[in-house]
Order: structure tokens, then C-alpha cells, then sequence
């Protein structure tokens, strides 16, 4: 397309941009101040875009490393090959979800050792009970003159 800027007729240059009215009221050529704001802009932006990129990829990597470092069979200074993020993520997920199986069974076992004392609080407090209520039966026993079923036997 041929555009007339700058009072010359020609391809349009791709960084200038043109403003224009129609052509029955004549061509309006306006510029931006410079070409070359408008490049040193978008360059300041792409190196911007870029930096914060690059420590995005950096915090990534490290956190992939700590990750490598907790993971058990996963540590990268232990082994000569580097494994991939992709097989350290994996090798996560597998440990958090044996993390969890095993959490779940400490919570189970942990809740039948709740249960198993309190059987054993309550089997503690009739003994008692039963001892006492013993005690008793011996002393009426005892009132009545009748021997006791095994107090022959100890003397």
C-alpha cells in the first residue's frame, strides 16, 4: 500500500505510523514525536519482560534442586546424571502420596491406641470395682462365721 508521509509517496517504513482522514477531505500525516521512542520502548519492555523471565526460570530451577535434595532416590549431587524436572516432579508427587498412605495409617493406629487405653482405663475401674465389691462379700462373710472358698487352702 502506498501511503503519501512526509510529502513523499512510498511503502510505509514499519515502525512509522500513520494517521489519515479520507482522501476526499485531503491526506493528514502525523508522526509520533519519534520512530525511535517508540523502539527504544518496546526494547525497554522485551529486556523487562526478559529479566523477569529469567528469574522466574531461575527460581524454578532452584526450587527443583531443593525439591531434588528432599526427594529420597532423587538427590542431584549423589548422581552423575542430572535428572530431569519432569522426573523430579514425578518422583514428588510419588513421595507426597507416600507420605500421605502413611499419615493416614499413623492417624488409624494413633485412634486405636486412643481406643485401646480407654478400654483399658474402664477394665482398670472394674477390677476395682470388683475388687471392692469382694472386699465386701469376704467382710459379710466373715460376720456370718463361713469360711471363704480358698482360705482353707492358705492356712
Amino acid at each position: 500500500m502506498y501511503e503519501k508521509v512526509n510529502g513523499k509517496t512510498g511503502l510505509m517504513p514499519t515502525l512509522t505510523i500513520v494517521y489519515y482522514a479520507s482522501e476526499a477531505a485531503g491526506v493528514t500525516v502525523r508522526e509520533p514525536a519519534t520512530c525511535i521512542y517508540h523502539h527504544r520502548h518496546c526494547e525497554r519492555r522485551r529486556a523487562q519482560h526478559n529479566e523477569v523471565e529469567q528469574r522466574r526460570r531461575d527460581k524454578i530451577n532452584n526450587w527443583t534442586v531443593q525439591l531434588s535434595k528432599i526427594i529420597p532416590d532423587c538427590n542431584v549431587d549423589n548422581s552423575r546424571t542430572r535428572a530431569s524436572k519432569g522426573g523430579i516432579l514425578s518422583k514428588a508427587c510419588d513421595y507426597i502420596r507416600e507420605l500421605h498412605q502413611t499419615n493416614q495409617h499413623v492417624q488409624e493406629t494413633f485412634k486405636e491406641a486412643e481406643w485401646l487405653q480407654m478400654d483399658h482405663e474402664l477394665l482398670r475401674l472394674q477390677i476395682e470395682e470388683l475388687k471392692n465389691e469382694n472386699a465386701v462379700l469376704r467382710a459379710q462373710l466373715q460376720q456370718h462365721n463361713l469360711e471363704t472358698v480358698g482360705e482353707s487352702d492358705r492356712q
